[in-house]
């Protein structure tokens, strides 16, 4: 065989067995999990823990430890909730969104990855079909193989749900959030109480909406962060947090089958994407419905301790620092996926 047929072979052999090993690894993983939820809330209770302790004892407690270590011998210093603090910058420098996971769904996951088969394997077979100095023979034979194996991981019927249940639903948002809102006015207005009727009749379902639009998010990038956890690590357990393992895994055994026959393909950033147009959605969100807001917050906090004035800058504060924090952080994970080729 010429140069050509055998870097095509040897490609298309060691993709097709890579995606095998990559699939092999999902087939043991629950069909459905709220470990990570359980993970993420026992992390959050940890780092609450350790930093209250540690605002009180994190400088007292390292100030002996230093004067300690003047002395032969050497103590550890005490970091408390830095530890915490480390595993989330460390999280957004390996290029992963500032996100968390919420609830995994293997059926998702197995959309998420057979699309990432899919589109590698039709780009390696157009590459085949355009190549010149293949012969006519080996290019049927690869091409047969990769039809293959595109039939083995075409879309699950699960797509087809997602497609035809899930994408309405988010359509038809705007308007069973309308009814929500009517019942909870309703609701409200039967409430003797004029300010607790007002606050379940504007507040809580401004509240619902936020929350409920934040789940609906929640669980696509959920699944998506297990897949790349899956492309990533070693303990398909621990898949659902990408940014607690090192090293590339997949994605860079995949980048060097590809570039042995002059291919560069890169992964889509859904991830990123998602919470940027979600953060722009809910900047936008917030604009619309400031007024209410406003109120909400002076409702919690007491009418009469705070003024409407004071309950604006303190809610424009807020949006400044926060938005200014996340968008900043989508930025520096986006630089870094590129430079530790985790995709």
């Amino acid at each position: 065989m010429s140069d050509a047929d055998d870097a095509f072979v040897r490609a298309t052999d060691d993709l097709i067995g890579l995606y095998r090993g990559v699939e092999r690894r999902t087939l043991d993983l629950p069909w459905l999990s709220v470990m990570p939820t359980l993970l993420l809330i026992w992390a959050l209770v940890r780092f609450e823990f350790f930093f209250v302790v540690g605002v009180f004892l994190i400088v007292p407690t390292n100030l002996v430890i230093f004067i300690r270590n003047f002395f032969p011998g050497h103590w550890r210093y005490r970091p408390f909730f830095l530890h915490h603090v480390y595993y989330a910058w460390l999280w957004i420098w390996r290029g992963e969104a500032p996100t968390v996971p919420f609830v995994f769904i293997r059926p998702l996951l197995n959309v998420f990855m057979k699309a990432h088969f899919k589109r590698r394997l039709r780009r390696l077979r157009l590459e085949m079909q355009l190549r010149d100095g293949l012969a006519d023979a080996t290019r049927s034979a690869l091409q047969a193989r990769l039809d293959a194996a595109l039939e083995l991981w075409k879309s699950p019927r699960f797509a087809a749900v997602s497609y035809s249940l899930v994408l309405p639903g988010i359509a038809s948002f705007p308007g069973w959030y309308k009814q929500f809102t009517d019942l909870l006015g309703s609701f409200g207005a039967n409430i003797p109480t004029a300010a607790v009727a007002d606050f379940a009749s504007h507040h809580i379902s401004n509240i619902g909406m936020q929350i409920g639009f934040g789940y609906l998010l929640a669980i696509p990038v959920s699944v998506f962060l297990a897949k790349r956890g899956l492309f990533i690590g070693r303990d398909p357990n621990r898949i659902w947090f990408p940014g607690g393992q090192e090293g590339s895994g997949f994605y860079s055994k995949e980048r060097e089958i590809l570039g042995s026959v002059g291919l560069h393909a890169r992964e889509a950033p859904v991830d990123l994407w998602l919470l940027g147009i979600t953060s722009v959605l809910g900047m936008l969100f917030l604009a619309l419905t400031w007024d209410q807001q406003v109120a909400l917050i002076r409702s919690l906090i007491g009418e009469d301790q705070m003024s409407q004035e004071s309950a604006e800058s303190r809610i424009l504060i807020q949006m400044i620092i926060t938005y200014t924090l996340l968008f900043g952080l989508l930025v520096i994970a986006a630089l870094r996926r590129a430079r530790t080729g985790r995709a």
